[in-house]
């Protein structure tokens, strides 16, 4: 076979994972302070209590573009939100725009993933996978 044709293939099979990691990074909705505050908690209004403004339980994965753990979370993330479509909320917050909102919530290691429901929220950090994503879904959000 042609080394170009090879060249070419590598080319377009890059191509194709690329835009597949994109879109899984896309999948959830990235959001700023303001609409954190309006959509998740406005906890400059409501910092004595946890009042969700969702109607539905919420996960926020704090990430960097430059981490590797965040990138390789995207994708699982994504898988979560589709295996649990209508049932919950995946926002993104990037902390290196939202440096604010991520000192907030002690943000300090990337990623670092909340689960919040009507009266409480915990946390993990690091890299998960679909499944004990899940298994804190089904344990802590959707109990």
């Amino acid at each position: 076979m042609d080394k170009a044709k090879i060249s070419g293939r590598r080319i377009a099979l890059l191509g194709i994972l690329f835009l597949g990691s994109f879109l899984a990074v896309s999948a959830q909705e990235s959001i700023n302070k303001e609409q954190f505050l309006q959509k998740v908690w406005n906890f400059e209004k409501n910092s004595q209590a946890l009042v969700l403004e969702s109607d539905v339980p919420v996960i926020l994965d704090f990430w960097a573009s430059w981490c590797g753990p965040c990138r390789m979370l995207a994708p699982e993330l994504s898988a979560l939100q589709k295996a649990n479509k209508g049932k919950l909320k995946i926002y993104k917050i990037n902390v290196d725009q939202e440096r604010d909102l991520a000192r907030a919530f002690g943000a300090n290691a990337l990623p670092t993933i909340y689960f919040i429901r009507k009266d409480k929220l915990t946390y993990v950090q690091g890299y998960r996978t679909q499944a004990e994503l899940q298994q804190i879904v089904d344990s802590f959000l959707l109990k």
